[in-house]
């Protein structure tokens, strides 16, 4: 047992005595052990600093514990790794010296707790070895303590409902698999992969088409019964229980096969929440099963209050039997019937901080009163338009298609009408949120029938590419016309009919205006940029100056490198890192070597050719005596201004 007040008793060692020849460490150390009347037998490093004599740490141990002091008499008592306090935790190049019988006796005193793997060498590797030693022990109790409680939490969930398969089938997937074999005469023979139910079907019907099965009516789309490999769909779902009067909530996935033509489904769950009651006092349990790259894929307990918040399908069948009749004044099971994919918990947070969201939830608006509303704008009185900010015409659209926040952003944003047509076609546009503000930019200048109906087109004529590509390609297409001061009253212009195409068309126009923007600024800054150089050429090759932006970028389209970006054009301009093209002298006007010079330092930064191939040695010599004309630039920028 270490006792503080005892500790600073101590006296301070003398420095000490060692071997004057070899190696001199930062740090020197001397060791002593001392019996104490409390404490016991108990060890004392005091480690000096070298250059001036003076005392830098003191380390004390019983050998099952320690404390660290740097200052003196026992102030800034310390528990951490002894090299940390003298040099911080990533400190390298310093040792502490001490005598070998010192080094010793630390041994005798620190050998049993320290780390078995750590290598031990020297007085500091006694102290780290020790204090790691017992950081690892306490490490090792908290992780038993810490997955102790886990497998006592896990063992509190239950199986999964028994009924959760069919659950499946008919509120997360909706439709099944209609196995076809081939046509034999005029008919095949079918079994539905949901009920077994076998019949027969005309030979006009093929696999990849959708119809039903004619005894369950469950949605079906056909799949040839020879095809190679499993169907397999994947989803999540949020399943809760009531244990012992106690909230468990998790979160598992889901995934449905059809062997031997029949549904099958597999759940593994993937997040779980405890919401327990101990010492009178809530406490939110969360664990996430994920990979990590040091310690592989597994259960890790996370902190305390954390839920998981990705949307997933709700288990809805026992939420009354959970939750009663009404929690918050909603009644969940009611509520959720075929509401899609959730954030469970977000949902249950907003209904007890946030009153709106019950309004939102018992009108059917479940997807936005399960939202973020961090950033939303809510009205506190009753009614749909105070709430939402939109007109209370909506509503049955909202309900019907039970709106998600970023379309309702959108809506909101809309300077027109949003009709149910029109919105549909929206959604199959799949916008992701960082679109929004281009689309509310563009509904400043559009309506919303006329977006929807414009980008469904463009992203047809894309293929595969998502709606941001064409939103991008258009803000660029605008800029780019804004900038050449195109005529855009004409609606085939304002919208093209390929947007693509459209945007290639300009962009040579846009970038020959740019170039020649460039171009002046060049014009206008030679002079300043080539002060004190002078034409050079020697033997078989020449230097060539840039003399025009436009240069820069044909030298890199030429040589198939990066010197035409306009980072080069930058230090180019500025006078710091500038180009220079090495040519043959025979073909001055005909790209070979370019060379990037720093006008500083008047170093060769690179001496690139075609395809970033290397110079050979009679380029690099010419290259060298070239440099050695350049004038050092004492003033390493050069500022060029252009009139307006």
């Amino acid at each position: 047992m270490l006792i503080k007040k005892e500790l600073e008793q101590i006296p301070v060692q003398a420095f000490p005595v060692l071997p004057v020849k070899g190696k001199r460490d930062k740090y020197a150390a001397a060791v002593q052990v001392i019996s104490m009347e409390k404490c016991g037998n108990i060890l004392v490093i005091d480690v000096f600093r070298r250059e001036g004599q003076f005392l830098a740490m003191r380390f004390f141990s019983d050998g099952n514990t320690f404390l660290v002091s740097n200052e003196r008499p026992g102030k800034g008592w310390e528990k951490r790794m002894p090299s940390a306090v003298l040099e911080g935790v990533c400190s390298y190049g310093w040792d502490i010296d001490a005598a070998a019988a010192d080094i010793q006796l630390a041994n005798s005193v620190l050998k049993n707790k320290q780390v078995s793997w750590h290598y031990v060498r020297g007085i500091r590797g006694e102290m780290d070895a020790f204090v790691g030693g017992i950081n690892e022990k306490k490490r090792e109790q908290s992780m038993e303590r810490k997955y102790g409680k886990m497998k006592e939490h896990f063992a509190m969930f239950p199986d999964y409902p028994a009924d959760l398969p069919e659950f499946c089938e008919t509120q997360v997937f909706k439709n099944t698999v209609v196995f076809l074999d081939k046509v034999q005469k005029t008919t095949r023979k079918a079994v539905c992969g949901h009920c077994g139910h076998k019949y027969s079907v005309a030979k006009e019907i093929k696999p990849g088409q959708s119809g039903s099965c004619p005894k369950c009516k469950m949605p079906a789309k056909y799949r040839a019964s020879w095809a190679k490999g499993l169907y397999r769909e994947k989803a999540k779902i949020c399943i809760t229980h009531k244990v012992n009067n106690q909230l468990l909530v998790r979160w598992a996935n889901v995934e449905r096969i059809f062997p031997k033509q029949k549904y099958q489904y597999s759940f593994w769950d993937f997040y779980r929440n405890l919401h327990l009651w101990e010492q009178r006092k809530p406490v939110l349990y969360a664990y996430d099963y994920k990979p990590i790259m040091q310690w592989g894929e597994n259960w890790y307990r996370q902190k305390n209050g954390s839920t998981h918040q990705n949307p997933a399908y709700i288990y809805t069948n026992n939420l009354r039997e959970v939750f009663g009749e009404s929690y918050y004044h909603v009644d969940l099971q009611a509520g959720l019937q075929n509401t899609g994919q959730l954030p469970f918990s977000r949902l249950l947070d907003n209904l007890e901080n946030i009153p709106a969201a019950e309004y939102l939830f018992k009108m059917g608006l479940t997807a936005l009163a399960a939202a973020y509303m961090g950033e939303e704008k809510l009205g506190q009185k009753a009614g749909f338009a105070e709430v939402l900010g939109v007109s209370k015409q909506y509503l049955p659209m909202y309900q019907k298609f039970n709106i998600e926040p970023l379309e309702h952003k959108i809506i909101r944003a809309s300077r027109t009408w949003v009709s149910e047509k029109n919105f549909l076609k929206f959604r199959a546009l799949a916008p992701d949120p960082w679109d929004y503000g281009y689309i509310a930019g563009y509904l400043e200048k559009m309506s919303f029938e006329r977006f929807a109906n414009y980008f469904t087109k463009q992203k047809e004529l894309n293929g595969k590419q998502n709606l941001h590509y064409s939103l991008m390609l258009y803000r660029d297409y605008l800029d780019m016309s804004d900038a050449l001061k195109v005529d855009m009253s004409h609606k085939s212009v304002r919208f093209p009919s390929n947007i693509q195409a459209a945007h290639d068309q300009i962009l040579p126009r846009f970038n020959q205006m740019k170039h020649k923007v460039e171009d002046e600024k060049f014009k206008l800054a030679v002079e300043k940029l080539y002060s004190g150089m002078k034409d050079y050429a020697k033997g078989d090759y020449c230097i060539v100056f840039p003399a025009l932006r436009s240069d820069l970028i044909t030298e890199g389209q030429s040589l198939k490198h990066c010197v035409g970006g306009q980072r080069y054009a930058d230090n180019h301009m500025a006078g710091t890192q500038m180009i220079f093209f090495v040519r043959r002298a025979q073909e001055p006007g005909k790209p070979f070597f370019t060379m990037e010079i720093d006008m500083k330092e008047l170093k060769i930064l690179q001496l690139h050719g075609y395809n970033h191939r290397a110079a050979p040695p009679d380029v690099k010599k010419f290259a060298q005596e070239f440099l050695r004309t350049l004038p050092r630039r004492e003033i390493n920028r050069v500022r060029v201004t252009i009139p307006a």
